[in-house]
């Protein structure tokens, strides 16, 4: 089954990087470059899955992640992006609504093993 996935990120390569793990998966990579554009891409369409990058500039993934708890953006599964590696932030993360996070760089085996992890 293909899944729409939301790839939240600022950095262009990062995406491009990113998009080619989902394409390979089989699944339909969207891009947004921070939280605000994925606020609206969000009531624009409806996402399977959404990989959000922690540090971005407009609104970063924390503040994605509260906005999303006050407003009910999205009902979709979000996995944190991140080089932050404290587990005090990742808490916060998840406390916050991530279903999962995943270490940046990762490869597509680290992506799937996350996407299956996290039951999608």
């Amino acid at each position: 089954m293909s899944l729409k996935m939301l790839i939240v990120d600022d950095s262009k390569p990062i995406f491009l990087m990113v998009s080619q793990m989902v394409k390979e998966l089989g699944h339909e990579p969207h891009w947004a470059a921070h939280g605000l554009e994925a606020v609206e891409k969000c009531q624009e369409m409806e996402f399977d899955v959404i990989l959000l990058d922690w540090n971005m500039p407009e609104m970063d993934g924390m503040e994605f992640l509260e906005k999303n708890l006050a407003e009910n953006v999205t009902s979709a599964p979000i996995i944190m992006m991140t080089t932050e590696n404290k587990p005090e932030k990742i808490q916060a993360a998840i406390e916050k609504g991530a279903v999962e996070y995943i270490m940046k760089p990762f490869t597509t085996d680290i992506l799937q093993s996350k996407l299956d992890m996290a039951g999608i």
